[in-house]
């Protein structure tokens, strides 16, 4: 059964207290895997040098005439990106935040002016990389899914609310980068728990 995605955004330091904010989004989402990948050299100047090195040490291959051609090897660069598109409005039932109902760290239920606040602030204030990544549910990437539930740093995210054309919405964006992690970290489930 489809659900909607959630972010979990852990150890937020907030008015002096350590917080962890769940971010339900509604049913108005749409969201794009892609996957970025990065060429380990390039055919011209000192990298041409360098990958001649790398394929020297194969059965005699070349790098040919061509002056458009990539030498590539799949060692792991690039990224894996989920860019989520959303709406929030004004009295969503969804989490958004801690679930306190404290409004320096919970916005559920709320006008869209406080939800905005709350993620922004959880965004700005929470040291998010791969010694502290937020964790990602989303389609089969998920606790009840077939794979993992990801965990991702924001890459650009934006919110836009626009009172002219719409006062109790606002749409936002943000691309969700996975990560590995450097540290001993909870799992999501136990981050959710606490």
């Amino acid at each position: 059964m489809y659900q909607p995605p959630t972010i979990t955004i852990p150890r937020a330091t907030i008015n002096g207290e350590t917080v962890t904010g769940v971010f339900e989004f509604t049913d108005e989402i749409a969201y794009e895997f892609a996957i970025e990948t990065d060429a380990l050299f390039q055919t011209s100047g000192v990298g041409s040098e360098l990958a001649q090195a790398v394929i020297g040490q194969f059965d005699g291959d070349d790098l040919g005439e061509g002056i458009r051609q990539t030498l590539t090897m799949d060692i792991g660069m690039g990224r894996h990106v989920i860019t989520t598109d959303f709406r929030a409005f004004t009295g969503s039932p969804h989490q958004w935040g801690d679930g306190s109902g404290n409004p320096l760290f919970d916005a559920t239920g709320d006008d869209i002016h406080a939800q905005l606040a709350v993620l922004d602030k959880y965004l700005n204030t929470t040291r998010l990389d791969s010694t502290n990544p937020a964790f990602l549910d989303i389609g089969e990437y998920s606790s009840d899914g077939r794979y993992d539930t990801l965990e991702v740093v924001p890459r650009n995210p934006n919110i836009r609310f626009d009172a002219s054309s719409e006062s109790s919405t606002a749409d936002g964006s943000i691309d969700w980068v996975e990560t590995q992690t450097l540290a001993d970290k909870p799992s999501s489930q136990s981050v959710r728990q606490s």
